[in-house]
């Protein structure tokens, strides 16, 4: 397909529309690039899934889904509305990529795609009552209320789940969304998807390997997902650079330095560059007590990866440790340029200034 293809989304199926809107507007659990893609390799008009797949962590009912910034397509796929709709509506049923409405044409101009579908008369509280609200009869302020946004001052994300009342409980296929295949992970833009909303391909391992690995830093239900499909991979894709990477941080984490060593050279040599490998690679190297070959890889980590706190912390680090204090010192004030919040940073270049002081 040309890069200068201009593509219709309104003559595309509402589902193949939707990712379109994904790719910017729905963002899950965890989005994992397809092995050798990038964000440019985006297509409107193919499948997001060919490119990046996005995952998300399955709710339960004590645990419902609580985020609706930036998952506003997911949101909208609980609603009854789409669910009758049986995925007719999509985003640019509403939406008008063209068009903006200001805050004060916002009703009306919703209020009138609201009335495609339904009438004035489906409203079950009193003419009277909705004139009476401010901004007046307004479908959207009752049924897809805004929230502020907690992380963002001044902000404010309009629920997508488009609810009869406030107090509407989420629909019962909010809880059984996982598949025989993937009973832990919601897949939420498959390549295809059937009007059930069932996947119709597994997801390739290696997907699932980066999924689970950046889910189980933060949360270790996934760490033995994660090791079992590192194993699978290890016996059908050993050369893998990804895979090699993983096995050389696996080793890392359990303290097989020189075997981490190899794995992760190997993965380099594999390519592409990659940042966390380079400082994976750099730990090892210091716990065998190579202290000189491990900087030029910090080094090399910080060149493709400048605001990674981590690997500029393991310069300053290696360089106290070689005992080169002027170098560690403006590797301190580096660092706190860029994170100047870091309090235990600041006192340590305090220090450093201290003793160098006549």
């Amino acid at each position: 397909m040309s890069d200068t293809m201009i593509i219709n989304p309104a003559r595309l199926t509402p589902y193949m529309a939707d990712n379109i809107c994904m790719a910017c507007h729905q963002a899950g659990d965890v989005r994992v690039l397809k092995p050798g893609k990038t964000y440019r390799d985006i297509r409107p008009g193919l499948p997001l899934d060919e490119t990046l797949s996005i995952l998300m962590v399955p709710p339960t009912p004590e645990a419902p889904p609580s985020k609706d910034h930036v998952d506003h397509y997911y949101s909208m796929t609980l609603s009854k509305c789409y669910r009758a709709s049986k995925g007719k509506l999509s985003c640019i049923t509403c939406h008008d990529p063209h068009i903006e409405p200001s805050r004060e044409e916002a009703p009306a101009y919703f209020n009138s795609k609201c009335l495609t579908c339904h009438t004035r008369q489906s409203c079950k509280l009193p003419l009277e009552t909705r004139m009476q609200q401010k901004p007046a009869d307004n479908c959207i302020g009752c049924h897809m209320p805004q929230r502020d946004i907690q992380v963002i001052s001044h902000s404010t994300a309009t629920n997508h789940r488009i609810v009869a009342t406030p107090d509407e409980p989420f629909p019962d296929v909010t809880f059984m969304q996982t598949t025989a295949a993937l009973p832990n992970l919601i897949h939420i833009n498959p390549a295809h998807r059937s009007v059930s909303g069932q996947q119709a391909d597994p997801l390739p391992l290696l997907t699932l390997l980066q999924a689970y690995g950046e889910l189980a830093q933060d949360k270790p239900e996934y760490v033995a997902s994660y090791l079992k499909v590192l194993s699978q991979l290890e016996q059908t894709q050993p050369n893998d650079p990804l895979v090699q990477a993983a096995l050389g941080r696996r080793d890392l984490k359990d303290g097989n330095f020189s075997n981490a060593a190899d794995h992760l050279r190997r993965s380099l040599q594999a390519g592409p560059a990659v940042a966390t490998t380079y400082a994976d690679l750099a730990d090892a190297l210091t716990h065998l007590g190579q202290t000189a070959e491990a900087r030029p890889l910090i080094e090399k980590a910080i060149q493709l990866d400048p605001f990674n706190p981590i690997t500029k912390k393991m310069l300053v680090v290696n360089l106290i440790q070689a005992k080169q204090y002027p170098e560690a010192k403006k590797s301190l004030e580096d660092y706190l340029k860029v994170f100047p919040q870091d309090d235990f940073m600041r006192q340590m270049l305090h220090r450093a200034e201290s003793t160098t002081q006549p």
